[in-house]
């Protein structure tokens, strides 16, 4: 520095070399709304006492591009992790090459016309009360993310509806980053969330986490 810089210029500089040379990205306000899943159907507040066993149907995809999703798998074990966690049922899988074997596919979606014995055949196979279809609606993998669900309960033996919830999670929108932040505050895995509490909105998996988390507890309660 030119030595007959002032003091005053300086301290300035040492500040600006300090502070002003890192770029931070702006905190998310801890005011304002959270958000909660809307778009949810629940025929009762609590689920019926003989419904104990459900079957969890392979996950379905909304549109021919997430057909080769990378993370299909991964966010479809994250999300039955975070069903169990819920302890509304015990949870049983239905697997491709079951579905494949029995009616020559390997997942059925809610919306589409299924199999006049499909129900009763997981029924029987599984001993099972109801049986749970899972659709990735949506899914934009990188930040800010997004994961969009379609999910469908229904009685084994009639294929009548217990509850249903249709939602998109965007962590671009504040009510939901805020949400999201809440959930990782009391789920961190380790320092690196701690020293950078955006990281998790930034993870399709951990975001993943947050989004079963949330749609699972608008489940009808035990």
């Amino acid at each position: 520095m030119n030595p007959t810089t002032s003091p005053g210029l300086r301290l300035l500089a040492g500040t600006l070399l300090l502070f002003g040379c890192s770029s931070t990205k702006p905190s998310l306000p801890e005011l304002g709304a959270r958000f909660e899943p809307k778009n949810v159907y629940r025929a009762m507040e609590v689920l019926p006492g003989d419904l104990q066993r459900v079957v969890l149907m392979p996950v379905t995809v909304a549109t021919p591009e997430l057909a080769t999703l990378d993370h299909r798998n991964q966010l479809a074990r994250i999300l039955e992790e975070e069903l169990r966690k819920a302890h509304r049922f015990e949870v049983v899988r239905a697997t491709p090459e079951e579905l494949r074997r029995g009616f020559g596919k390997e997942s059925f979606s809610a919306g589409e016309t299924l199999p006049a014995d499909l129900l009763s055949r997981i029924q029987s196979a599984h001993s099972a009360d109801g049986v749970l279809f899972v659709q990735i609606a949506s899914y934009r993998p990188f930040p800010p993310v997004a994961i969009g669900w379609e999910l469908r309960l229904v009685t084994a033996d009639q294929g009548r509806t217990l509850w249903s919830l249709d939602e998109t999670f965007d962590a671009s929108q504040a009510e939901v980053a805020r949400s999201a932040r809440d959930y990782f505050r009391g789920h961190h895995t380790g320092s690196a969330e701690l020293a950078d509490p955006q990281a998790d909105l930034r993870s399709p998996t951990r975001f993943c986490r947050y989004t079963g988390q949330a749609v699972w507890q608008t489940l009808p309660r035990r």
